[in-house]
């Protein structure tokens, strides 16, 4: 059978010549499922293979490691968490954009069983978990960095540490709730919810950050 083939549980692909963009994409759809089936560590390349319908050859060719596929694998789940545009917003306003897209993405259901992956192996693989939070929770945090350092040092914000307290809004938002969601305690909060969530935490934030006017 040609490697361009998918066959992958209830579904299969016309048969034709794939752009080695497209046979790398169904390999990341392929790993996808099997990574989510048995976790990380228990993950064999074969198995990839087999999920994706093509030789272990072509996966190599397309990608290195393990490591490599799965972190390819969590690119594709964290890649939509796009930052809000600048558009002249002020800080309340542009923060609260920031953290209702990231709290939306990040507890989606998807981005959760990646996480529940990453927590599990994270002891002994540090590399995912590094490259997890550099693509998903450390990319939103330092947006928010970027836009508190722009307000200290316009002289709006009285803050020391721009980092530390990008991380401590950040959690006043996603941390109670992503640890709930992911041991399954709570359901994924829906829009009123995360709206009701980011304004709580951001009032409460600019009620000891803002500096106020004389």
């Amino acid at each position: 059978m040609n490697e361009a083939v998918l066959e992958m549980e209830g579904r299969s692909t016309p048969r034709h010549r794939m752009s080695d963009t497209e046979r790398s994409a169904l390999l990341r759809e392929a790993a996808e499922v099997v990574f989510l089936r048995h976790g990380y560590t228990a993950t064999s390349m074969d198995e990839v293979a087999r999920q994706a319908g093509m030789s272990k050859r072509t996966l190599y060719q397309h990608y290195a490691s393990k490591a490599e596929l799965f972190e390819a694998v969590m690119r594709d789940c964290l890649e939509p968490l796009t930052l809000p545009p600048d558009d002249g917003l002020d800080f309340r306003a542009a923060s609260s954009a920031l953290l209702t897209t990231a709290t939306r993405h990040l507890l989606a259901p998807r981005q959760m069983a990646i996480f529940r992956i990453v927590s599990s192996e994270g002891p002994r693989t540090r590399e995912l978990a590094e490259a997890f939070h550099r693509a998903g929770p450390g990319h939103g945090a330092n947006a928010m960095q970027t836009l508190m350092q722009a307000e200290i040092d316009a002289g709006r914000l009285r803050i020391k540490d721009a980092h530390a307290a990008a991380k401590m809004l950040y959690g006043m938002v996603l941390g109670p709730r992503h640890m709930m969601v992911m041991l399954g305690l709570e359901e994924v909060p829906d829009e009123a919810e995360i709206a009701m969530m980011v304004k709580r935490a951001v009032d409460i934030f600019l009620q000891g950050a803002l500096v106020q006017a004389n």
